[in-house]
């Protein structure tokens, strides 16, 4: 049983530890990507809503937006809670792999 016991624990420790893994990883890759390899593009913020932190108690949150590279749909979060369904906004994504984007702010 302690054996057991033992796998379980270092299961849910590895899990953790790729979990933040993943989220830092991807950060840090999407940014470095994005600054040497920055396609641009027009998106539109979509019915999609993104909910932050303790946010289905406080209700915020911020919409996706979408947009198109070589007919096939991308779409994220656009991590601005001002930004309404319909509006049009400037992403840049990295050309061989636009899953990964951002928005361009508006102070760019």
């Amino acid at each position: 049983m302690n054996k057991l016991k033992s796998i379980v624990t270092i299961i849910v420790f590895l899990v953790m530890f790729g979990y933040i893994f993943y989220k830092v990883g991807k950060r840090q890759l999407t940014g470095y990507l994005l600054k040497h390899d920055a396609q641009r593009a027009k998106a539109v913020i979509i019915d999609e809503k993104n909910y932050m932190g303790n946010s289905p108690v406080s209700r915020e949150g911020s919409y996706s937006y979408l947009f198109y590279v070589n007919g096939e749909a991308y779409k994220n979060d656009s991590k601005d809670p001002k930004l309404q369904v319909g509006d049009s906004i400037d992403i840049e994504y990295v050309k061989y792999w636009p899953s990964l984007s951002r928005r361009i702010s508006a102070s760019n």
